[in-house]
């Protein structure tokens, strides 16, 4: 459980008794999702055995510009460099060398997954924070990614000017009117006027940023008094209610190490959810709130739509969060291709075993900038 903390109150499901049952068949195809995201969430249905060794990657390369779709309404505000990346262990990177996370067509499709989870977690919501649609509302999403999520909030909020920023140009050419994409390092100063953005949203950032407390202060600079900030991730710390997940388990080995050598090794912090509240008070942020939701590995829980949050939860696990989170991380600290799959492939066994029922929890951290000569909230 979840305890209530001094910026606000756990979520009510952060309490609830999760109940296994058996795993449900297939459920239809969700809009937006590719046939290979599908897929995933088909194959998480059924316990699967762990995957062979992956053969050793090719040499490392470099995928110039022309082999990109061209972007269009958007904006490149640094070097062509970002059109450049490195293939490593079978995916694309970023050039950047502390890139830890791939940008191709896997994780891309595994991103819109992970959407999927989080609109499943805010009852078909885009926001924890409550957002006026009637209003001609200045939004920008930090760590945009594919562009799901702003060009979803364009669909929605009509009146709203949806800003979306990323460092990789994965972004679709045919966007809502009202949305566009920038192509920029959020952990530099923001090419945003002071004081005009209504609501900053970051999602699923962790192990991006060198300083939280600076980019936070970037954001409480570009808000308007009064306007609003949500930061959102899902957290890779696994427990387990029934004592069918035991301490020493691969799951639990993984993320312990994970943490370990993100924290040691490249001085990144994977897991700043339970942090985030006082540091948006260190910055100067009011109204600090921290809400919890509980996500199941696996479609295990009898909650129906626990169930179905579980299975997309394993599906995007599977299609290839765990590698695409561990690949550049374990072997940039030592570790062999074949010694990190092999890690997985235990890992993967343990997480589609049905009697294992594991779970990890969202957290949305939500937090408001002051009025000016006052501290109340927006009517």
């Amino acid at each position: 459980m979840v305890p209530a903390t001094e910026h606000g109150t756990a979520s009510d499901n952060s309490s609830t008794e999760l109940s296994p049952n058996v795993p449900p068949s297939a459920t239809a195809a969700v809009p937006g999702i590719s046939q290979v995201g599908q897929a995933a969430t088909e194959a998480a249905d059924e316990p699967t055995a762990p995957s062979p060794v992956h053969a050793p990657s090719p040499p490392e390369s470099i995928i110039e510009a022309d082999d990109l779709v061209s972007l269009s309404n958007s904006q490149v505000s640094v070097t062509s460099s970002v059109f450049e990346f490195v293939h490593e262990h079978g995916h694309r990177y970023h050039r950047k060398p502390e890139a830890l996370l791939p940008n191709d067509e896997f994780e891309q499709d595994r991103l819109d997954l992970q959407h999927h989870i989080f609109r499943m977690l805010l009852d078909g919501g885009l926001t924890h924070t409550v957002l006026l649609d009637d209003k001609p509302l200045e939004i920008i999403d930090i760590g945009c990614g594919t562009g799901i999520w702003a060009i979803e909030m364009g669909d929605d909020f009509p009146n709203a000017s949806i800003r979306g920023i990323d460092e990789s140009p994965i972004q679709p050419p045919w966007v809502p009117p009202n949305v566009t994409f920038e192509i920029d390092d959020v952990t530099k100063t923001w090419l945003v006027k002071g004081s005009s953005i209504d609501f900053v949203h970051i999602r699923t950032m962790a192990g991006c940023i060198p300083s939280w407390p600076d980019l936070l202060r970037s954001a409480l600079s570009a808000l308007k008094p009064g306007g609003h900030i949500e930061v959102a991730d899902i957290m890779w710390h696994f427990e387990c209610q029934d004592g069918s997940m035991k301490p020493d388990c691969a799951s639990i080995q993984w993320a312990d190490k994970f943490h370990e050598l993100a924290t040691a090794s490249f001085h990144v912090d994977f897991a700043p959810s339970p942090k985030m509240a006082g540091w948006l008070e260190e910055v100067g942020f009011v109204d600090i709130n921290v809400h919890t939701r509980l996500v199941p590995v696996g479609p295990w829980p009898k909650d129906k739509k626990l169930k179905e949050i579980g299975r997309y939860f394993l599906a995007q696990m599977l299609q290839g969060g765990m590698e695409n989170y561990s690949m550049a991380l374990f072997t940039k600290a030592g570790w062999t291709d074949i010694g990190v799959h092999a890690m997985l492939g235990d890992v993967r066994q343990e997480i589609t075993d049905p009697r294992v029922h594991s779970f990890t929890r969202a957290w949305f951290i939500t937090g408001r900038k002051a009025e000016e000569g006052g501290d109340h909230s927006l009517p």
